[in-house]
């Protein structure tokens, strides 16, 4: 038998703010949906002359496109499945839209840079913009997930629960991992800031790019005390349909 999808019935939503959250929803898969496209046009700025620099750009493009992706699928919960109430939403959504909107830019001048652009750009795009962005959207998404946690317990069963807590916290180690990325210096390398030893050219590759390709592993590394404390929290939980 399929499953189906867990809705939660706000029964306190107003009219207002049920309009207000569909629009919300038109801009942000617009943005998300647009912010892929120019992202993927914004490689044009990469000059090649390489094998080695197809590699880097299609591998940059994939780490962009596999977290906007995933944080698309992980927002749009929140518009029909889980929805959030207060305030507090139309504010994180419209702040998260802006900095996804202004991600195509911020790889354009990445590209540029690397290309024979200004040091100063350079600096600026690869050191801080890049993380930094990133790193807010994952922060932004995270606290979605809070929000919901703290509005939806007892209202959806215990495993869909579970799922959103994990999720939640991937999200907050993707922005550790981007925010904490900002701050490395330039000239460490990925050898430098492991503990084993990795082959060439992986091992010469700058600490920042490094750290942002494996984050998915260190969220998979931190799931497993997380699941721990999850198991706790289970004997507690009370599901009201």
């Amino acid at each position: 038998m399929a499953c189906q999808p867990v809705v939660v019935v706000v029964a306190q939503e107003s009219i207002h703010q049920r309009s207000e959250r569909r629009a919300i929803q038109i801009i942000t898969d617009a943005v998300f949906g647009l912010a892929i496209g120019l992202a993927a046009f914004s490689l044009t700025e990469y000059e090649i002359s390489v094998i080695e620099d197809v590699y880097f750009a299609i591998g940059f493009f994939f780490l962009t496109f596999f977290f906007i992706s995933l944080f698309w699928v992980w927002v749009r919960r929140f518009f029909e499945d889980y929805p959030i109430l207060g305030g507090a939403i139309a504010g994180i959504l419209y702040i998260l839209c802006f900095l996804v909107a202004i991600l195509p830019f911020i790889m354009r001048l990445f590209f540029t840079s690397l290309s024979g652009g200004t040091e100063e750009v350079a600096i600026v795009a690869q050191q801080w913009l890049y993380p930094l962005d990133m790193g807010t959207i994952s922060i932004l998404v995270a606290s979605l997930h809070m929000l919901f946690l703290k509005q939806g317990r007892g209202k959806v069963p215990w495993d869909e629960y579970k799922h959103m807590v994990t999720d939640g916290y991937a999200a907050f180690v993707f922005a550790g991992g981007f925010l904490l990325s900002a701050i490395a210096p330039a000239t460490l390398t990925l050898a430098d800031l492991l503990f084993f030893p990795i082959p060439s050219p992986f091992a010469e590759l700058n600490a920042k790019f490094g750290v942002w390709f494996i984050l998915v592993f260190i969220a998979a590394i931190v799931y497993v005390p997380v699941e721990l404390a999850l198991r706790r929290m289970e004997r507690t939980y009370e599901y009201r349909e």
